[in-house]
């Protein structure tokens, strides 16, 4: 696909998995990407979504992100089968996604910050990589429903500014990096830069 190259730390994209037929730009790429994504924000933050609704179980969290980009890709909600330039090994993700959300289970029983459960939730998500794209949306998503399941603000990322060459891409990225290297300090003050003033 023409129409653009790719972004610092992006994951390469690959057209052919494709639903969406006429696509040629990064522009209509996003927008149709941004509409499907609207749906799953709404469905699980209009309102505090039930243990039910949001059990964070492995096959849900695969569902979460079907419902985030599934009607723009055909693998959207699939763990990936390929090695990636991020990520973890493909054969380790559904036990590393699963070790994840095992922890943060553990964090909320032994009664660990739910502010700072979402930062390392976010940062573990993403570092893992268990889809071939959307990884990183899907992990602020994740982190914004584990905050709104526990009556707290939620993050308000700035998606556009994310999904492009900016500042605050560029801030976001050192960010992870740092956490990848065991410090989340950069990564929880982001949270807490953009977290919900309502």
């Amino acid at each position: 696909m023409s129409g653009w190259d790719l972004l610092p730390g992006e994951t390469p994209i690959d057209v052919s998995g494709l639903k969406q037929k006429g696509i040629s730009t990064r522009a209509e790429l996003n927008r149709a990407e941004a509409e499907n994504m609207r749906e799953a924000v709404v469905r699980y933050l209009a309102k505090k979504p039930s243990g039910r609704e949001a059990p964070f179980t492995l096959e849900w969290i695969k569902r979460v992100h079907k419902q985030m980009l599934g009607k723009v890709w055909k693998w959207a909600g699939q763990f990936r089968r390929e090695n990636l330039n991020l990520g973890c090994d493909w054969h380790q993700v559904p036990m590393q996604v699963q070790i994840l959300l095992d922890d943060l289970f553990f964090w909320e029983q032994q009664g660990d910050d739910c502010f700072e459960a979402a930062v390392r939730l976010h940062h573990r998500a993403v570092q893992i990589h268990p889809f071939l794209n959307g990884n990183g949306r899907w992990a602020r998503l994740l982190a914004n429903i584990w905050l709104k399941r526990h009556d707290e603000s939620i993050i308000e990322w700035p998606e556009e500014t994310l999904s492009s060459t900016s500042v605050v891409r560029d801030e976001y990225l050192v960010a992870i990096r740092a956490a990848d290297e065991g410090d989340e300090t950069l990564l929880s003050q982001l949270h807490r830069r953009f977290a919900s003033r309502s």
